[in-house]
């Protein structure tokens, strides 16, 4: 029996007939992720990466519908879930970064020159071609919830390092700190 998270279908009869697709997948099964997450890696020691990290879930769950009474607009919803491995920046630890994401979105072709995205405080997801794969969404929503600085909640949660910048009292470096007043002064030729 296929898949229809990873089969292509075009939104409207994905819509028409109500797809419900819940899914525990894996992180192996998105390529982008797990390079997302090697690169990352490659910044600690391999003593340091933790086992079987591409084994970790990933739970999704979707629903197609309509956005509108026409049924000319389709859209998707729900949710999508995993934890992935990242290095902490304050205190350069592997740790275990939850992402959770809300999934709400209209799906549009790119041809379409319909605004009811923002009529219905939905996001857009533009359509190129006749049909669309699902599980391009989840992962292209996992890869979005990444921060661009992973870190620990909070401070006591991070390992020695930190706790070692903190006590030694160092006074950080802002090299913009004084842009505002320099660029305030007058030219000096």
């Amino acid at each position: 029996m296929a898949n229809p998270l990873f089969d292509r279908a075009q939104p409207e009869d994905l819509a028409m007939i109500g797809q419900h697709i819940e899914y525990k997948g894996q992180i192996a099964e998105s390529e982008r992720l797990v390079k997302i997450v090697e690169a990352e890696l490659a910044t600690v020691s391999e003593d340091a990466w933790p086992r079987g990290w591409r084994a970790a879930p990933v739970n999704i769950r979707l629903d197609f519908a309509w956005a509108d009474l026409q049924q000319k607009i389709p859209v998707l919803s729900g949710r999508v879930s995993a934890k992935i491995p990242a290095v902490c920046q304050r205190c350069l630890e592997v740790f275990d970064l939850p992402l959770d994401v809300a999934v709400d979105l209209l799906l549009v072709r790119a041809d379409a020159q319909d605004d009811a995205g923002e009529e219905a405080g939905r996001e857009v997801w533009e359509i190129e071609g006749a049909a669309l794969r699902p599980y391009d969404i989840v992962e292209e929503s996992l890869v979005m919830a990444i921060p661009l600085v992973p870190r620990h909640e909070s401070q006591d949660a991070c390992g020695a390092l930190a706790g070692e910048i903190a006590d030694s009292g160092l006074k950080m470096a802002r090299p913009f700190a004084d842009l505002r007043s320099q660029m305030e002064q007058p030219d000096k030729e």
